[in-house]
Formats: structure tokens, C-alpha cells, sequence
């Protein structure tokens, strides 16, 4: 009995880091899902809709354009001249992880047609070869009226 009672007094010295790190891996999560919601949310745009569409995952460069034609950079304002140094940097960043320059376009449906090809025209002449256009999915019944 003498010795059950000593088991009991003694010190804790280890910290159990398992809820640690369940608590920083669900913070993690949240961060991520609100920033690509706060980042959709500041540009206004209306995306078409596509009976393959798929939700967007995240890419090394985001481009935006809206309505009036405007293009936007992972949220902030840029000029077609200034997509040159942005590839740029993907690509020194993509070249470290071994993976190629995508891009991710998200385009009002009011957008102009001479703007959206104007941009995929200087991804292609910086050498941009994955382009992806982002969508809102729709059921295919109603992509077929």
C-alpha cells in the first residue's frame, strides 16, 4: 500500500504535445480556408459557370480580372508589363521546388474578350504554359440548357 500512494506523489515532467499540436494544425486550417476568403471577397467578380468547373486550389500566381477590365495579382493591382517580373519570380520559386509556372485566372463574365486574351497572351509570352481558368461548378443538367 506504501507504494501505491508514493506513485501518485509524483512529479509530472514530460508535456504531452499532442494537443498542441492539434490545436495549431486546426488554427493552421482556418488561416488558410479565411485567407482565400478574404482574398476572393476584395475584388469584385461575377466567375461564369462550367459543368466541369472545380473548386480553385492555390497556385503560384493568382490573376483577377474584373468587370472594367482591371487585373489584380494575388489581390493587389498590376499592368500587363509588370506580369513580366512576377513570372519571374514564380519561376525562381517553382525552380527551387521543381515544379513548373501556373496560373490561375478568375474573370468576370462582363470582362472584356480583348483584355482576358491580352493576359493570356503575355502568360504564354513569358512562357506560362499552365493556365487554368477558374469557375464556379454548376450541375450539368443546367449547363445543358
Amino acid at each position: 500500500m506504501a507504494a501505491a500512494s508514493q506513485d501518485q506523489d509524483e512529479v509530472i515532467s514530460g508535456i504531452n504535445v499532442t494537443p498542441l499540436v492539434d490545436i495549431v494544425l486546426v488554427v493552421l486550417i482556418i488561416f488558410i480556408v479565411t485567407a482565400s476568403f478574404v482574398l476572393r471577397t476584395q475584388i469584385p467578380i461575377e466567375l461564369p459557370r462550367a459543368a466541369t468547373g472545380e473548386a480553385a486550389s492555390a497556385g503560384l500566381l493568382n490573376l483577377a480580372l474584373t468587370a472594367q477590365g482591371e487585373l489584380a495579382l494575388d489581390g493587389k493591382p498590376v499592368t500587363l508589363d509588370g506580369l513580366g517580373p512576377a513570372i519571374a519570380a514564380a519561376r525562381a520559386r517553382g525552380q527551387a521546388e521543381g515544379k513548373p509556372v501556373t496560373a490561375f485566372i478568375a474573370a468576370d463574365v462582363a470582362t472584356p474578350y480583348g483584355k482576358f486574351a491580352a493576359v493570356v497572351d503575355r502568360l504564354r509570352a513569358e512562357g506560362v504554359a499552365d493556365i487554368a481558368l477558374d469557375t464556379q461548378p454548376t450541375a450539368l443538367e443546367e449547363a445543358a440548357r
